[in-house]
């Protein structure tokens, strides 16, 4: 068995925790090493990634996990830990079921996005949004949506989001969108403060062509789960698609999505 570990330095600024993890590892006799963030371009081939951080830090591992093919186990020392499956006092227990092979895969779909030459995986989302330009200020994002080729949709706002069903209850949450069970096969497509309210959420199955076509003055912005990609201009054209590709997580053999989603984010325990 060979490991990976991740270890956001933010939350454990003094290797604790790192220290703690290996110790597990040498206990059951697991080859580990450490991933650097240098290494995330590399290939590498492990029986999983343990990330010490929060869904920030998992989010960051996205492109490296699909590329590679490796499950991620999450111990949370984050905030919110949507994304993670272990809490900082299950770390024992989150070795013990990996060892055993007690932890089941949770597949994930993702989006791949496209701009010119290049393109990026997200687990979450992809979302386009204005941004302050000194000579001319701040004006609004107008994009056009196309679906198969045929134009569905005209937003003039603040920005669109493009959400995976993980993505669901995240951004595009926060910007009016319904939450969405990980295991269905779509797309989310969610304006942000459009100037139309009867605009809302658009849900398209997985299998189509989706682009986004930049219109208007104003520049904007693409990010990639939370990461900044590139600055737009009118008539630049962004590819949407969802691959074949998936994230893996393994998780604890009772783990449920909508109990989780009552816990982390309705924060009911009664349940």
């Amino acid at each position: 068995m060979k490991v990976l570990i991740y270890d956001n330095k933010e939350k454990d600024f003094d290797g604790t925790l790192f220290n703690r993890l290996t110790e597990l590892f040498k206990k059951y006799n697991v080859e580990f090493s450490l991933l650097k963030d240098e290494e995330l371009s590399n290939s590498a081939t492990a029986d999983a990634i343990f990330v010490l951080g929060g869904d920030g830090t998992i989010l960051w591992l996205t492109e490296f996990a699909i590329n590679n093919d490796i499950p991620i186990i999450g111990i949370n020392t984050g905030k919110l830990g949507f994304l993670t499956e272990f809490e900082l006092a299950e770390m024992d227990l989150a070795v013990e079921l990996f060892v055993s092979k007690q932890l089941k895969k949770d597949y994930r779909s993702t989006i791949c996005v496209s701009v010119g030459d290049d393109s990026y995986y997200a687990l979450n989302d992809a979302y386009i949004c204005r941004y302050y330009e000194k000579e001319i200020g701040s004006l609004t994002a107008e994009i056009t949506v196309l679906i198969n080729g045929k134009p569905v949709e005209e937003v003039k706002g603040d920005g669109i989001i493009l959400s995976t069903p993980t993505g669901s209850t995240a951004y595009s949450l926060s910007a009016g969108g319904p939450v969405i069970s990980p295991d269905s096969e779509v797309l989310a497509i969610t304006p942000i403060a459009s100037h139309d309210i009867s605009q809302r959420t658009l849900i398209c199955p997985s299998k189509i062509d989706c682009q986004l076509v930049m219109k208007g003055k104003s520049g904007c912005e693409l990010f990639v789960d939370g990461k900044f990609i590139s600055k737009l201009v009118k008539g630049t054209v962004i590819s949407i698609n969802v691959p074949d590709k998936k994230m893996q997580f393994l998780r604890k053999n009772t783990f449920d999505f909508y109990n989780r989603l009552n816990f982390k984010l309705k924060r009911k325990t009664d349940l």
